[in-house]
């Protein structure tokens, strides 16, 4: 029997890839929440909203949204979550 193969089908070269120390905590901290434009991502995104507010309590939620899934986001886009935000999570839903 072969072995499996997996592949990562996003391309290193176009974005590379970072990563970031985790927070020990979100508490008191500003959380941006990142819609992709998938379908129904806002109502994921709604509902995680809602779990931050109920068991984190961050300092403030912020909403932001990219133009298009098909895409990384803007630069402008990322400078100013950068510039807002101590963590960001981003999701996708169908």
């Amino acid at each position: 029997m072969a072995a499996e193969e997996f592949l990562d089908p996003t391309d290193s070269v176009a974005v590379p890839r970072k990563t970031a120390a985790r927070l020990p905590s979100l508490e008191g901290k500003v959380v941006t929440l990142l819609d992709i434009s998938k379908a129904k991502g806002d109502h994921l995104l709604d509902r995680v909203e809602e779990l931050l507010h109920e068991r984190l309590h961050p300092k403030a939620v912020i909403r932001k949204r990219k133009p298009t899934f098909a895409r990384p986001a803007p630069e402008d886009l990322r400078a100013e979550i950068l510039k807002q935000s101590d963590a960001v999570i981003e999701a996708l839903a169908d």
